[in-house]
Protein backbone atom coordinates (compact mmCIF):
# COMPACT_ATOMS: atom_id res chain seq x y z
CA UNK A 1 0.00 0.00 0.00
CA UNK A 2 1.58 3.59 -1.14
CA UNK A 3 1.06 5.85 2.12
CA UNK A 4 3.42 8.18 -0.19
CA UNK A 5 2.36 11.63 -1.02
CA UNK A 6 4.41 14.63 -2.83
CA UNK A 7 5.61 18.04 -1.30
CA UNK A 8 7.16 21.13 -2.60
CA UNK A 9 10.95 21.31 -1.79
CA UNK A 10 12.64 23.78 -4.12
CA UNK A 11 16.31 23.24 -5.30
CA UNK A 12 18.91 25.38 -7.02
CA UNK A 13 18.40 24.03 -10.32
CA UNK A 14 15.71 21.57 -10.40
CA UNK A 15 12.84 21.44 -12.47
CA UNK A 16 9.41 22.88 -11.93
CA UNK A 17 7.31 19.91 -12.99
CA UNK A 18 3.41 19.79 -12.78
CA UNK A 19 3.33 17.58 -10.11
CA UNK A 20 5.83 19.89 -7.73
CA UNK A 21 2.88 22.68 -8.77
CA UNK A 22 -0.13 20.77 -7.54
CA UNK A 23 2.15 20.17 -4.44
CA UNK A 24 1.48 23.85 -4.04
CA UNK A 25 -1.97 23.92 -4.59
CA UNK A 26 -2.77 21.21 -2.57
CA UNK A 27 -1.68 22.52 0.62
CA UNK A 28 -4.90 25.08 1.40
CA UNK A 29 -7.17 22.43 1.02
CA UNK A 30 -5.00 19.60 3.25
CA UNK A 31 -4.73 22.23 6.09
CA UNK A 32 -8.46 23.50 5.66
CA UNK A 33 -9.10 19.84 5.69
CA UNK A 34 -7.25 18.95 8.97
CA UNK A 35 -8.91 22.20 10.54
CA UNK A 36 -12.41 21.04 10.01
CA UNK A 37 -11.87 17.49 11.05
CA UNK A 38 -10.66 18.85 14.31
CA UNK A 39 -13.66 21.16 14.45
CA UNK A 40 -16.58 19.77 13.28
CA UNK A 41 -16.28 16.37 12.14
CA UNK A 42 -18.08 15.07 8.98
CA UNK A 43 -18.63 18.56 8.62
CA UNK A 44 -18.15 20.49 5.07
CA UNK A 45 -18.74 23.82 5.88
CA UNK A 46 -18.65 25.93 8.54
CA UNK A 47 -18.91 30.07 9.13
CA UNK A 48 -16.23 31.27 11.24
CA UNK A 49 -17.60 34.59 12.03
CA UNK A 50 -20.06 37.00 11.22
CA UNK A 51 -22.65 36.44 7.93
CA UNK A 52 -25.39 37.10 9.77
CA UNK A 53 -28.68 38.05 8.83
CA UNK A 54 -30.03 41.34 9.39
CA UNK A 55 -33.21 41.42 12.12
CA UNK A 56 -34.52 41.09 15.39
CA UNK A 57 -33.35 37.99 17.56
CA UNK A 58 -36.50 36.12 17.63
CA UNK A 59 -38.14 35.62 21.19
CA UNK A 60 -38.54 31.85 20.75
CA UNK A 61 -37.54 29.07 18.34
CA UNK A 62 -33.56 27.20 18.65
CA UNK A 63 -30.57 29.57 19.35
CA UNK A 64 -29.97 32.05 16.70
CA UNK A 65 -33.39 32.41 15.37
CA UNK A 66 -33.79 35.91 13.74
CA UNK A 67 -36.86 37.50 12.45
CA UNK A 68 -36.30 40.01 9.74
CA UNK A 69 -38.27 43.31 8.85
CA UNK A 70 -41.34 41.85 6.98
CA UNK A 71 -41.26 44.83 5.06
CA UNK A 72 -37.91 44.22 3.43
CA UNK A 73 -37.28 43.27 -0.14
CA UNK A 74 -34.81 40.79 0.87
CA UNK A 75 -32.22 39.21 3.42
CA UNK A 76 -29.10 41.20 4.30
CA UNK A 77 -26.19 39.33 5.20
CA UNK A 78 -23.29 40.99 7.16
CA UNK A 79 -19.71 40.86 6.31
CA UNK A 80 -17.92 37.55 7.90
CA UNK A 81 -15.31 34.55 7.00
CA UNK A 82 -16.36 30.64 6.27
CA UNK A 83 -14.95 27.74 5.30
CA UNK A 84 -16.39 26.19 2.09
CA UNK A 85 -16.42 23.11 0.26
CA UNK A 86 -17.08 23.33 -3.54
CA UNK A 87 -18.76 20.60 -5.65
CA UNK A 88 -15.17 19.15 -6.15
CA UNK A 89 -14.60 18.46 -2.69
CA UNK A 90 -11.98 21.24 -2.48
CA UNK A 91 -12.12 23.74 0.43
CA UNK A 92 -11.50 27.39 0.25
CA UNK A 93 -11.69 30.39 2.97
CA UNK A 94 -13.89 33.02 2.07
CA UNK A 95 -13.74 36.48 3.94
CA UNK A 96 -17.28 38.22 2.35
CA UNK A 97 -15.92 42.21 3.07
CA UNK A 98 -18.72 44.15 2.12
CA UNK A 99 -22.67 43.75 3.62
CA UNK A 100 -24.89 41.22 0.99
CA UNK A 101 -28.15 41.81 -0.13
CA UNK A 102 -30.49 39.23 -1.55
CA UNK A 103 -33.90 39.39 -2.85
CA UNK A 104 -36.78 37.28 -1.74
CA UNK A 105 -37.60 34.62 -4.06
CA UNK A 106 -41.19 35.13 -4.48
CA UNK A 107 -43.73 37.88 -3.08
CA UNK A 108 -44.04 35.97 -0.15
CA UNK A 109 -41.02 37.56 1.72
CA UNK A 110 -39.88 36.24 4.88
CA UNK A 111 -43.11 33.49 4.96
CA UNK A 112 -40.97 32.41 1.77
CA UNK A 113 -40.36 28.41 2.79
CA UNK A 114 -36.79 28.22 1.90
CA UNK A 115 -33.22 28.17 3.39
CA UNK A 116 -30.37 30.87 1.98
CA UNK A 117 -27.14 29.07 0.99
CA UNK A 118 -23.81 30.28 -0.11
CA UNK A 119 -21.83 28.20 -2.93
CA UNK A 120 -18.84 28.68 -4.62
CA UNK A 121 -18.27 29.13 -8.08
CA UNK A 122 -15.08 28.85 -10.07
CA UNK A 123 -13.91 30.23 -13.23
CA UNK A 124 -11.16 29.77 -15.45
CA UNK A 125 -8.89 33.08 -16.02
CA UNK A 126 -7.69 34.12 -19.44
CA UNK A 127 -4.97 37.32 -20.52
CA UNK A 128 -6.18 39.53 -22.61
CA UNK A 129 -5.04 37.34 -25.71
CA UNK A 130 -7.09 35.05 -24.75
CA UNK A 131 -4.95 31.88 -23.57
CA UNK A 132 -5.76 30.64 -20.37
CA UNK A 133 -3.57 30.95 -17.31
CA UNK A 134 -3.02 28.77 -14.58
CA UNK A 135 -5.44 30.29 -12.12
CA UNK A 136 -8.92 30.14 -11.26
CA UNK A 137 -11.60 33.12 -9.61
CA UNK A 138 -13.19 32.16 -6.86
CA UNK A 139 -16.22 33.97 -6.03
CA UNK A 140 -19.15 33.68 -3.36
CA UNK A 141 -22.78 33.60 -4.43
CA UNK A 142 -26.04 33.57 -1.99
CA UNK A 143 -29.50 32.01 -3.22
CA UNK A 144 -32.81 30.59 -1.94
CA UNK A 145 -32.79 26.89 -2.69
CA UNK A 146 -35.61 24.41 -1.44
CA UNK A 147 -35.24 23.01 2.22
CA UNK A 148 -34.30 19.52 1.02
CA UNK A 149 -31.41 20.72 -0.74
CA UNK A 150 -29.68 22.76 1.92
CA UNK A 151 -27.69 19.52 3.04
CA UNK A 152 -25.42 19.29 0.25
CA UNK A 153 -22.09 19.22 0.92
CA UNK A 154 -21.39 22.07 -0.97
CA UNK A 155 -23.92 23.92 0.38
CA UNK A 156 -23.79 26.43 3.64
CA UNK A 157 -26.64 26.83 5.20
CA UNK A 158 -26.80 30.69 6.48
CA UNK A 159 -30.32 31.21 7.16
CA UNK A 160 -32.97 28.50 7.32
CA UNK A 161 -37.00 29.44 7.19
CA UNK A 162 -38.61 27.46 10.42
CA UNK A 163 -41.79 27.19 8.66
CA UNK A 164 -43.89 29.93 10.98
CA UNK A 165 -43.52 32.30 8.13
CA UNK A 166 -41.46 35.05 10.41
CA UNK A 167 -38.72 33.41 11.79
CA UNK A 168 -35.22 32.71 10.02
CA UNK A 169 -33.04 29.51 11.85
CA UNK A 170 -29.35 31.18 11.69
CA UNK A 171 -27.38 28.57 14.05
CA UNK A 172 -26.77 25.42 11.60
CA UNK A 173 -22.52 25.45 11.36
CA UNK A 174 -20.86 28.28 13.32
CA UNK A 175 -18.33 29.35 15.08
CA UNK A 176 -19.59 31.16 18.16
CA UNK A 177 -17.34 33.43 20.13
CA UNK A 178 -18.90 33.98 24.00
CA UNK A 179 -19.59 37.41 23.43
CA UNK A 180 -21.89 36.41 20.50
CA UNK A 181 -25.31 37.87 21.00
CA UNK A 182 -26.69 34.22 21.02
CA UNK A 183 -24.60 32.62 23.98
CA UNK A 184 -25.46 35.85 25.94
CA UNK A 185 -29.67 35.04 25.11
CA UNK A 186 -29.28 31.31 25.82
CA UNK A 187 -27.08 32.40 29.06
CA UNK A 188 -30.33 34.90 30.37
CA UNK A 189 -32.47 31.37 29.17
CA UNK A 190 -30.16 29.14 31.88
CA UNK A 191 -30.93 32.04 34.59
CA UNK A 192 -34.71 31.38 34.21
CA UNK A 193 -34.37 27.93 33.99
CA UNK A 194 -31.74 28.04 37.22
CA UNK A 195 -34.97 29.74 38.93
CA UNK A 196 -37.29 27.14 37.94
CA UNK A 197 -35.50 24.23 39.07
CA UNK A 198 -35.03 26.29 42.67
CA UNK A 199 -38.64 26.89 42.51
CA UNK A 200 -39.87 23.75 41.54
CA UNK A 201 -42.53 21.20 44.00
CA UNK A 202 -40.84 17.79 44.39
CA UNK A 203 -42.22 15.41 41.37
CA UNK A 204 -41.51 13.51 38.76
CA UNK A 205 -40.30 10.04 38.18
CA UNK A 206 -37.01 10.15 39.14
CA UNK A 207 -38.16 11.83 42.30
CA UNK A 208 -40.84 9.18 42.52
CA UNK A 209 -38.33 6.53 42.52
CA UNK A 210 -35.88 8.04 44.69
CA UNK A 211 -33.47 7.60 41.91
CA UNK A 212 -30.81 10.40 44.07
CA UNK A 213 -32.91 9.50 47.83
CA UNK A 214 -35.10 11.35 49.99
CA UNK A 215 -33.89 15.08 49.68
CA UNK A 216 -35.24 17.34 47.32
CA UNK A 217 -32.28 19.68 47.89
CA UNK A 218 -29.89 17.20 46.14
CA UNK A 219 -32.39 17.19 42.91
CA UNK A 220 -32.76 21.33 42.65
CA UNK A 221 -28.83 21.15 43.21
CA UNK A 222 -27.96 18.75 40.74
CA UNK A 223 -29.97 20.90 38.14
CA UNK A 224 -28.32 23.76 38.86
CA UNK A 225 -24.75 22.58 38.65
CA UNK A 226 -25.86 21.15 35.19
CA UNK A 227 -26.96 24.79 34.20
CA UNK A 228 -23.93 26.52 35.86
CA UNK A 229 -21.59 24.10 34.10
CA UNK A 230 -23.05 24.02 30.50
CA UNK A 231 -23.31 27.91 30.95
CA UNK A 232 -19.22 28.28 31.84
CA UNK A 233 -18.74 26.07 28.64
CA UNK A 234 -20.22 28.27 26.76
CA UNK A 235 -19.32 31.68 27.97
CA UNK A 236 -15.42 30.54 28.32
CA UNK A 237 -14.54 29.15 25.04
CA UNK A 238 -15.76 29.45 21.52
CA UNK A 239 -18.16 27.16 20.59
CA UNK A 240 -19.58 24.91 17.09
CA UNK A 241 -23.00 24.49 16.28
CA UNK A 242 -22.16 20.69 17.06
CA UNK A 243 -20.84 21.84 20.41
CA UNK A 244 -24.10 23.92 21.44
CA UNK A 245 -26.42 21.00 20.52
CA UNK A 246 -24.36 18.68 22.10
CA UNK A 247 -24.23 20.81 25.64
CA UNK A 248 -27.91 21.21 25.42
CA UNK A 249 -28.37 17.63 24.82
CA UNK A 250 -26.52 16.84 27.89
CA UNK A 251 -27.91 19.46 29.80
CA UNK A 252 -31.90 18.01 29.24
CA UNK A 253 -30.71 14.80 29.81
CA UNK A 254 -29.16 15.80 33.56
CA UNK A 255 -32.39 17.77 34.09
CA UNK A 256 -34.62 15.20 32.74
CA UNK A 257 -32.42 12.73 36.04
CA UNK A 258 -33.12 15.64 38.72
CA UNK A 259 -36.06 17.94 37.90
CA UNK A 260 -38.06 17.18 35.43
CA UNK A 261 -39.73 20.59 35.14
CA UNK A 262 -36.67 22.32 33.84
CA UNK A 263 -36.17 19.75 31.71
CA UNK A 264 -39.35 20.66 29.55
CA UNK A 265 -38.78 24.40 29.84
CA UNK A 266 -35.51 23.96 28.23
CA UNK A 267 -37.52 22.17 25.01
CA UNK A 268 -39.33 25.16 24.84
CA UNK A 269 -35.87 26.85 24.19
CA UNK A 270 -35.60 24.38 20.76
CA UNK A 271 -38.68 25.12 19.47
CA UNK A 272 -40.67 22.39 17.28
CA UNK A 273 -38.53 19.76 15.64
CA UNK A 274 -39.71 20.75 12.10
CA UNK A 275 -37.99 23.89 12.41
CA UNK A 276 -34.95 23.13 14.73
CA UNK A 277 -32.37 22.04 12.05
CA UNK A 278 -29.64 20.50 14.17
CA UNK A 279 -31.08 21.25 17.32
CA UNK A 280 -33.74 18.56 16.38
CA UNK A 281 -31.28 16.28 18.43
CA UNK A 282 -32.07 17.93 21.93
CA UNK A 283 -35.65 16.57 21.50
CA UNK A 284 -36.65 13.64 23.20
CA UNK A 285 -35.71 10.75 20.24
CA UNK A 286 -38.42 8.16 19.75
CA UNK A 287 -38.46 5.58 22.85
CA UNK A 288 -36.11 8.11 24.54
Amino acid sequence: MDTSFAVFAPKDGAILDQISLQAIADVPNSMLGALMDGLVPNEQNIILQGLDIAGDWAAGGPPGTKRPDPQSLGLRVSPGKAIITDKEGVRFLIEIEEEVRISWPTKAGPAVHAALVMVLERKPCVVGSGMQVAREEVSARFGFVDLKLKDRPYYLPVAVATGNGQDWATDYSRIMQPEHPVLKLMVKRFEKLERTVWQAEPEGGVWDREVLGKNWFRYQTVGAAALQSTRAMLMTYPSTTQDRVRLLKTLREQLQNSVEQASTELLQLVGSRDGAGPYAEVLPQAGG
